[in-house]
């Protein structure tokens, strides 16, 4: 999608990469008028010269970009543009029908801290695995893993060998242009093998004996032939995530330090394939450290089991992270009445 014709595309942030950056503090970006991101920009959002546009770079920063455009000229279209050294020339560009996005934010520094969602996805069909690689990718995922379940489809489809990058590169940042993500999206694939602890502790998806952590890890079974009683994904990871911040240190500095340390809350959702997990790998995910959920009593597809689980966590850990906010600014403002008193 980057640097690509992909046509117009939903894009509710313009993505850049960091190597797009140009000019000798790297605030600027030269899009050819062919880029997509260009067409998109001119052609659907209809901006101007002088315009605004929400832009973020992968693994950057994201803010707004003000926009220049040009009408191309002999002399730009003789020497493209560029400045001798291949890179296109913020000078030059524009006069050449390209689009230039000058930056507000320094691009190369990454966003503040916020919560990560891993999806391990028993490998599902092929037609319905490359609907999922952009929709996973907008709704905040960081890390996707590929396993295959023992019900998962097998074949020379679905062979780790088939997994390169170039098949789903496009369309995770794709997903991120749509849900306005600049963090990078990790892929590990081991679908070779049955999921099994080596793979799980390959990935380290396995708790670490009894070291606190933020991380609800969940994976998705009804329950209904078991017979047990299993709770609502939202539950289990409130559970897991929720803080437990004083609203006042009562001036201790260790209490102090961990309220301003406290990573923030993360997920782990591991969706089985269509026929769902085995009882053993079932006891295999409980085994190193998961939690069995539900999303409720109907038999879903697991583009839909997903798509559903995924809103659910996302939504979830949103409300931890809110609530940590909240909480820490009441401890900051109990610690600074106290340096006030004293």
């Amino acid at each position: 999608l980057l640097g690509g014709d992909a046509g117009l595309r939903t894009m509710n942030l313009i993505l850049l990469k960091k190597s797009e950056l140009t000019g000798s503090d790297k605030r600027c970006a030269v899009l050819d008028k062919a880029d997509a991101r260009a067409k998109h920009i001119v052609g659907h959002l209809r901006k101007r010269s002088g315009d605004a546009v929400s832009v973020g770079v992968i693994g950057g920063g994201r803010g707004v970009a003000t926009l220049r455009l040009g009408e191309p000229s002999s002399s730009s279209v003789q020497d493209g543009g560029s400045n001798g050294d291949g890179n296109a020339d913020p000078k030059k560009a524009g006069s050449d029908g390209s689009v230039v996005l000058q930056l507000s934010f320094d691009g190369t520094i990454s966003s503040p801290s916020s919560p990560e969602m891993t999806l391990v996805l028993a490998i599902p069909q092929p037609k319905r695995l490359k609907a999922l690689w952009s929709v996973v990718a907008s709704m905040g995922v960081t890390r996707i893993v590929l396993i295959r379940a023992q019900l998962s489809p097998y074949g020379e489809h679905c062979k780790s060998s088939r997994f390169v990058e170039s098949t789903y590169r496009s369309l995770i940042e794709e997903g991120m242009a749509q849900g306005a993500h600049v963090r990078p999206v990790v892929v590990d694939v081991d679908v070779d093998h049955v999921v099994c602890k080596e793979t799980l502790e390959k990935f380290d998806l396995v708790s670490a004996g009894n070291r606190p952590s933020r991380t609800a890890k969940v994976f998705l079974d009804c329950g209904d032939e078991s017979g047990v009683v299993v709770p609502p994904a939202r539950d289990v990871v409130m559970r897991s995530c929720s803080a437990d911040i004083s609203c006042t240190t009562d001036g201790n500095p260790e209490l102090d330090n961990i309220t301003s340390s406290r990573p923030p809350p993360s997920a782990v959702l591991a969706v089985g394939p269509e026929r769902g997990w085995t009882d053993s790998e079932a006891e295999l995910f409980q085994e190193v450290g998961f939690s069995m959920a539900t999303l409720g009593s109907s038999i879903l597809r697991v583009d839909t089991a997903v798509v559903a689980g995924l809103a659910i966590v996302s939504a979830a850990l949103d409300e931890c992270y809110c609530s940590d906010s909240s909480k820490m600014n009441v401890a900051n403002g109990s610690k600074r009445q106290r340096t006030e008193r004293t």
